[in-house]
């Protein structure tokens, strides 16, 4: 019997987490084949709990390789039809399958399947999302910012002939979503179905690594990350935000000037500009107060 979707799932030294998002997965009550990419934890995972369940393989890397080449060899792994993906510190919501494979199966012509993530839970479940046909979604990220890689499902074959480009230290799941939408159209679902870790808990992706990678997403996709006007002030947004959470005013202020310079009516460029002026904890506050009105 075929698989319908692989997971795949990078982890390191995450023993708990780890097992909260193989649950989350084994949840959904879907023909699931769950791949634990062990990258170089210490003590290995072992098939306990959740991992111990037939459904779950894991695969051991005895050093550390980096979440890109990870998430590379859990993918070439994958046999399902469709494969998804999953950060060891995050979990997925109840039926988040069910209407990912909907969505698919409704747009056949969208190899792609997006939703939204968020750092709490909705305050009230979503009965029935709506799902839209994006044909162009390669324009549509010049401007906003790519799904997380939680709320990504592929078709199979689509995914394993793209991989992550291992070039990449870090936003490397932005780069693999914009390939993605430089070879088909995307079916977007308007409902969150995947939960991150707090905003506390630490990444294992620094914020110097991430600024990194802004420049290179800018050249390896100039074309449509910075052709316009609009998408260049939306890009300096993103990198003053960064440097903005470093700590690095002067040059969190460069970047959204920078962004304003070359869209002056760009009101998050003016937002952050005045976020950088505020203490971190005021900032964390406001984004949390954003994020519930935004899914009320």
């Amino acid at each position: 019997m075929r698989t319908e979707v692989s997971v795949v799932i990078p982890s390191r030294d995450r023993p708990d987490l780890v097992a909260r998002a193989v649950q989350s997965v084994l949840d959904q009550g879907r023909l699931v084949d769950v791949i634990v990419v062990d990258d170089g934890s210490d003590p290995a995972i072992t098939p306990e709990g959740p991992l111990s369940d037939a459904r779950v393989r894991i695969i051991r890397n005895d050093v550390s390789l980096g979440p890109t080449k990870a998430r590379n060899i859990g993918l070439r792994a994958s046999t399902g039809d469709f494969v998804a993906f999953l950060d060891d510190d995050d979990f997925w919501l109840a039926q988040k399958l069910d209407h990912c494979l909907e969505a698919a199966r409704s747009l056949p012509e969208a190899r792609v399947v997006v939703h939204r993530t968020a750092f709490e839970m909705p305050t009230r479940p979503t009965v029935a999302p709506t799902v839209e046909l994006v044909r162009h979604p390669l324009e549509m990220y010049a401007t906003i910012q790519t799904p997380h890689v939680d709320g990504v499902m592929v078709e199979g074959g689509l995914a394993r002939s793209v991989e992550f480009d291992e070039s990449f230290d870090a936003a490397q799941d932005v780069d693999f979503v914009l390939e993605l939408a430089r070879r088909t159209s995307f079916a977007m679902i308007d409902a969150v179905f995947a939960i991150h870790g707090t905003q506390d808990s630490p990444s294992l992706v620094g914020l110097d690594r991430r600024i990194a990678a802004r420049g290179q997403l800018r050249e390896k996709h100039r074309d449509i990350l910075y052709s316009t006007s609009t998408s260049r002030s939306f890009y300096h947004v993103r990198l003053g935000h960064l440097y903005r959470r470093q700590n690095e005013k002067a040059k969190a202020s460069r970047g959204f000037l920078t962004a304003l310079r070359h869209n002056p009516f760009n009101r998050l460029a003016w937002s952050g500009l005045a976020a950088t002026a505020l203490p971190p904890r005021t900032v964390r506050s406001l984004s949390l107060d954003r994020r519930a009105k935004e899914d009320e």
